[in-house]
């Protein structure tokens, strides 16, 4: 009899004849621990913007899990990508007659994932068991993007954006990136103020770096907020307010695990920005960007305020993607800390703490 323990990683030409009984929850080449993978599964990712899952299936992956995204006349539907026949990746199939069909033998499947149609059947009349179906996961459109919680019973809230709620103001959706980083890496300098002199001085840093002064962060209901006063090194914004300079005030709202909106409030007038910032891990190393603005003026420049915040995220990307250690140390002791990482620290206690990231390595 085979020992299973004695046959991760390596490569089979069958799988055990018991394997529909035995085989783990954890996708094929996992690049997370166990305990972080379903606890990571449980909260909402975004996979994809809404607008981008057209005539076609769309592909995405999450914490190493192929996904395929298809539109049918009730939204967007998200399954495994996987067809349930022969293993065949469906998303290289096509859309017809508001189905998903599968590229190889063109098995029809609904928006709820249930096959309806096999081609290859004489008998049309014939019943269609009901088990032969794409395995379909929650998902949900809110902001137009597409979110996914991958073992359908979530543990935390898709975010509460202010601004972004306004269907009356028009969105900008900023080109997607993918970064060879943590997501949870991503995070924390998306929340670092201390980085703007130093990393973004050809597009907003103080040519002078000032000290941080203290802030406080306050545990809110969906994660963490706290408030920056800052001399931007340059007045961009739409307000009509003059200089070269500008004081602006920066108030961030982080949700748990991976979102985070900023309110961006230059002093002088009415006119207050709203960015967004979630991001999709889509393996333990590898992130991808999804970011939205809109202002009160309800009508953003949305080919200027992309060229900008792309600039921003270039200055950003090869910093993070060469920290090291890669992965985020929930160990405080592993990293030398500072006041101005108030945040951090508050942020890497609740991923340990509160939801169990992170735990020890069973010896």
């Amino acid at each position: 009899m085979a020992n299973r323990a004695g046959l991760q990683g390596a490569e089979l030409m069958f799988l055990p004849v018991d394997n529909s009984k035995t085989k783990s929850e954890l996708p094929p080449g996992c690049t997370f621990a166990e305990s972080d993978w379903h606890i990571l599964s449980s909260f909402w990712h975004p996979v994809e913007y809404a607008h981008e899952v057209g005539e076609k299936p769309v592909r995405a992956r999450l914490l190493d899990v192929d996904l395929v995204l298809y539109r049918t006349p009730q939204g967007v539907a998200v399954a495994r990508d996987i067809c349930p026949h022969r293993g065949t990746r469906i998303s290289s199939g096509w859309m017809a007659d508001g189905q998903i069909v599968c590229p190889m033998h063109g098995l029809h499947f609904d928006h709820g994932g249930q096959c309806t149609k096999i081609p290859s059947m004489t008998d049309p009349t014939a019943k269609i068991p009901p088990k032969l179906r794409l395995l379909t996961v929650l998902s949900e459109e809110r902001y137009g993007i597409i979110w996914v919680c991958l073992n359908g019973e979530p543990i935390w809230p898709i975010p509460e954006w202010p601004g972004l709620s306004n269907a009356a103001w028009k969105t900008v959706y900023l080109p997607k990136d993918t970064w060879n980083a943590a997501a949870s890496r991503h995070v924390e300098n998306f929340n670092d103020v201390a980085h703007f002199p130093w990393v973004h001085a050809e597009s907003f840093g103080s040519a002078t770096a000032v000290p941080i002064p203290q802030y406080t962060v306050d545990h809110a209901e969906f994660g963490l907020r706290f408030s920056y006063p800052y001399p931007n090194g340059a007045n961009y914004y739409p307000d009509g307010v003059e200089g070269a300079e500008r004081n602006v005030v920066y108030s961030y709202e982080l949700t748990y695990p991976f979102s985070t909106v900023i309110i961006i409030d230059p002093e002088g007038s009415d006119y207050v920005q709203y960015l967004a910032d979630t991001v999709c891990p889509v393996s333990a190393r590898e992130t991808r960007i999804f970011q939205l603005l809109t202002d009160t003026t309800g009508n953003p420049d949305g080919e200027y305020w992309k060229k900008f915040q792309m600039l921003i995220n270039d200055e950003d990307k090869s910093m993070v993607e060469e920290q090291r250690p890669e992965d985020l140390p929930l160990d405080l002791t592993e990293e030398i800390h500072v006041p101005c990482d108030r945040l951090s620290l508050e942020y890497r206690r609740a991923l340990a703490k509160r939801f169990g990231l992170g735990a020890p390595i069973a010896s």
